[in-house]
């Protein structure tokens, strides 16, 4: 059976505002047993977003995060400099079938964008399934590193042994937020880490890229998207949090 899904359309938002949404989104849904939501957006400008458990001071001990634009995340993981990518969100109740486990989640939304990649030409799959191939095998480090895309998870999305696609959740009364990145092209910043456009002849145009993520997360999901503005009590929300945690020097440095 498929599930009403509000889709938000792509758009474009500094860091602070666009963490500060998907939280109100996880809000909203975790007090209602029937909405969800689809969103992928932009950023008004490069910016590094730290993991809810890393250290700021890890961040500044490296030259080339020193005065960038820099926000925390809600969310676990590593570091994401969001440069050249598309950033999507998906926000599911308690009840949805693939609300628990975690590894559920992941694990449907990342072949969904892997299928969306393979279609434009790209050998996207699994970390776990390239690394099984002879010879490909890779050791992980005991310690992780600062960048997600630097991070060798198994349910990574890689192609040609690059991470490509990278997602974070977090947890509120059942209900699940997990968002992500499809990366893009590379970064001056991080000139160690390719995107799809470096691999392949593809677009880099996010929101070429928009459209197709998010029908593909849809029907992985058995979705049916409806496209719908924010409720207002989400817009207020959302500003709210942009305002007092977001923007706030203490939850930034709180680690």
């Amino acid at each position: 059976m498929t599930i009403p899904c509000y889709q938000i359309p792509y758009a474009i938002a500094g860091g602070p505002a666009n963490m500060a949404l998907d939280e109100a989104l996880l809000e909203w849904v975790a007090g209602r047993s029937d909405a969800v939501f689809l969103r992928t957006y932009g950023w008004l400008e490069p910016t590094l977003t730290l993991g809810y458990f890393q250290s700021l001071s890890e961040a500044l001990a490296e030259p080339r995060w020193q005065w960038v634009p820099l926000v925390r995340r809600a969310t676990g993981g590593g570091a994401i400099w969001h440069d050249h990518e598309l950033t999507y969100a998906v926000v599911l109740p308690a009840h949805h079938a693939r609300a628990r486990p975690s590894a559920a989640l992941y694990q449907a939304v990342h072949a969904a964008i892997a299928a969306t990649l393979r279609a434009q030409g790209l050998d996207a799959c699994r970390r776990a399934a390239f690394e099984s191939a002879p010879h490909r095998a890779a050791e992980r480090s005991p310690r992780r590193p600062f960048l997600c895309f630097a991070d060798r998870d198994p349910e990574d999305i890689v192609n040609s042994g690059f991470k490509v696609v990278g997602s974070a959740q977090r947890r509120r009364a059942g209900a699940i937020l997990q968002h992500g990145s499809l990366l893009l092209k590379q970064s001056d910043r991080t000139p160690e880490l390719l995107g799809v456009c470096d691999l392949a002849g593809v677009s880099q145009d996010p929101r070429f890229w928009s459209g197709l993520v998010q029908e593909k997360i849809a029907r992985a999901l058995e979705l049916q998207p409806v496209a719908c503005d924010l409720p207002a009590a989400v817009s207020r929300r959302a500003a709210e949090l942009e305002e007092n945690v977001y923007r706030v020097a203490a939850w930034t440095g709180r680690r």
